[in-house]
């Protein structure tokens, strides 16, 4: 039996899915550029720098747990 999908629901999959795919790899990606600079700074910045690594990968792992309860909680 096949089963019938509306093309709204494959457009919402996509433009979803781009979304959480870019949005949490350009996350991730401030995550290593506040280390890379942390790592170079000196002084002050430094702090600034690991901090913002810090804020960055919480929201990584924010958005992951979110995508995983997503995930388990929207069964068929």
């Amino acid at each position: 039996m096949l089963a019938v999908v509306e093309l709204g629901q494959i457009v919402e999959v996509i433009w979803v899915s781009l979304l959480a795919g870019v949005g949490i790899t350009a996350i991730f990606s401030f995550v290593v550029l506040g280390l890379a600079r942390y790592v170079d700074s000196r002084g002050g910045v430094r702090i600034a720098w690991a901090a913002m690594a810090l804020a960055a990968f919480a929201l990584f792992i924010a958005g992951f747990v979110f995508a995983i309860q997503i995930m388990l909680t929207k069964g068929g």
